[in-house]
């Protein structure tokens, strides 16, 4: 029993820690990734302490992953490049390169190549500091290995990237090398037809910036006016962030030009388009805030109900342990009562057995007795013990004073004071042989009459 209640104490410890640890739990990636597009969330948002606080979260928990770890570190480079931390996005990037080609991350591996290929481009602030052409060698790998594993989002940066370096080798040039400028402007085109194909917003205003750039190194106003005003056109009504940058551009151009008056509409529309922006981002949050509490209400109904079921388990374990525990102790009182009630019957079958004996020995009780003696099985152990000893008592002494059983039977007969005829009658025995019986015993038991043999017979057990 002590075994049973132990295994079930057991069972339910265990089922408690192990719902615990269910629910606890959760795969890295189901972790890691959210994780991810939080800080990305973020750093789009120029939180930059959130964004890296969520991201080094990620890179924890992602230390078992390779995939998930290089994810997290191509994150936590974009935070940095954004916050003009370029030795830190370089030393990350490093760490998350060599992890993708250990691993063969072909995607991914692309990602960070355009990383470091940014960082080239930001290092042309003067001739002597240009890292052109080694940003290049990276960007051109990443569009190979972004064409290979058909990432339309890292081929389109991979164009960018090549384009916005080839505007770098002209940055200092006067005038500029026009094979180059073309150059620069097929990737940019490719790159922009990539993003307006797939609706890739993020990567369309991307493209606006650098062919802005083009645009202006080319001494050419008038196309890019024209050039921007028709992507305005094209865009969707919702895009107020990209119909806020092809305004900024244009406000710049017009004043380039000398056109003052398109100047200031171009710049009421920025500001229009930066105020529905804004209020876009405040109904974004909102949503996102309530779309946050609905999951925590829905998590904490989760929890709730896991911890019912957990004490619901317990309970239903607990009830068994009960009623383990009281089926126990039924089996233990009917097999007391049973018990009992086998001494309660082999008493009274020794009473009766002994009375009988003494009330008529020729019926040959005794030797019952004996035999039930000799058969403790079938009584009380301590009865069977007592027994046994009182009937050798009594042999000892019969056997001490050399009484034969007949003789028993005649002092029995006489204490129930019965006569020598009555004796001889009830045996089935001459008179004389009773009274020949009776001498003997009173030769034995050294006494002179009845009375003597009865008293004596009493003080030996044989009454």
């Amino acid at each position: 029993m002590k075994h049973r209640l132990f295994t079930f104490t057991v069972l339910a410890v265990c089922t408690v820690i192990l719902s615990c640890e269910w629910r606890g739990k959760e795969e890295p990636q189901e972790q890691v990734l959210p994780l991810i597009e939080q800080a990305s969330a973020d750093l789009s948002n120029q939180r930059f302490d959130a964004a890296m606080e969520n991201a080094l979260k990620a890179l924890e928990l992602s230390q078992g992953d390779p995939l998930l770890k290089v994810k997290s570190l191509h994150c936590i480079v974009g935070i940095d490049i954004m916050a003009n931390r370029d030795a830190n996005a370089w030393n990350n990037a490093l760490e998350a390169e060599a992890i993708a080609r250990e691993h063969c991350f072909s995607k991914e591996l692309a990602e960070v190549l355009i990383s470091k290929a940014k960082l080239c481009s930001y290092a042309e602030i003067s001739p002597e500091t240009s890292r052109n052409d080694e940003g290049l060698q990276y960007a051109f790998e990443a569009l190979k290995l972004a064409e290979e594993a058909d990432a339309v989002e890292q081929r389109c940066e991979a164009f960018y990237i090549i384009g916005s370096l080839y505007i770098n080798k002209n940055r200092w040039s006067d005038p500029i090398d026009q094979d180059i400028y073309h150059t620069a402007g097929e990737y940019l085109e490719r790159g922009q037809a990539l993003a307006d194909t797939y609706d890739l917003p993020r990567l369309r205003r991307n493209g606006i910036l650098f062919r802005s750039r083009w645009f202006q190194q080319g001494g050419r106003n008038e196309e890019a006016i024209q050039y921007f005003e028709q992507v305005r056109e094209g865009l969707k009504e919702s895009d107020y962030l990209t119909a806020s940058s092809l305004d900024d551009r244009l406000v710049n151009l017009y004043t380039r030009i000398g056109d003052s008056e398109k100047a200031l509409d171009a710049h009421e529309d920025y500001v229009y388009s930066m105020q529905k922006y804004i209020q876009q981002k405040q109904d974004e949050t909102l949503q996102e805030m309530e779309t946050r509490f609905q999951v925590q209400e829905k998590e904490h109904e989760l929890e709730l109900k896991s911890y019912q079921i957990i004490l619901l388990l317990l309970l239903v374990m607990l009830s068994a342990a009960i009623i383990m525990i009281g089926v126990n102790a039924l089996r233990k009182v009917r097999r007391r009562n049973a018990e009992l009630q086998r001494i309660s019957e082999t008493k009274e079958q020794i009473i009766d057995i002994i009375s009988k004996d003494l009330k008529s020995p020729a019926n040959g009780y005794a030797s019952k007795l004996e035999e039930l003696a000799a058969n403790p099985g079938t009584m009380n152990e301590k009865v069977a013990a007592y027994v046994e000893e009182a009937m050798g008592v009594r042999a000892r002494r019969i056997a001490d004073f050399g009484l034969s059983k007949r003789e028993i039977e005649i002092i029995r007969l006489s204490a129930e004071g019965l006569s020598a005829a009555q004796i001889a009658e009830r045996i089935f025995l001459s008179v004389h042989t009773v009274n020949t019986h009776r001498q003997r015993i009173y030769s034995k038991m050294d006494v002179k009459n009845v009375t003597e043999m009865l008293h004596k017979a009493d003080e030996m057990g044989l009454l």
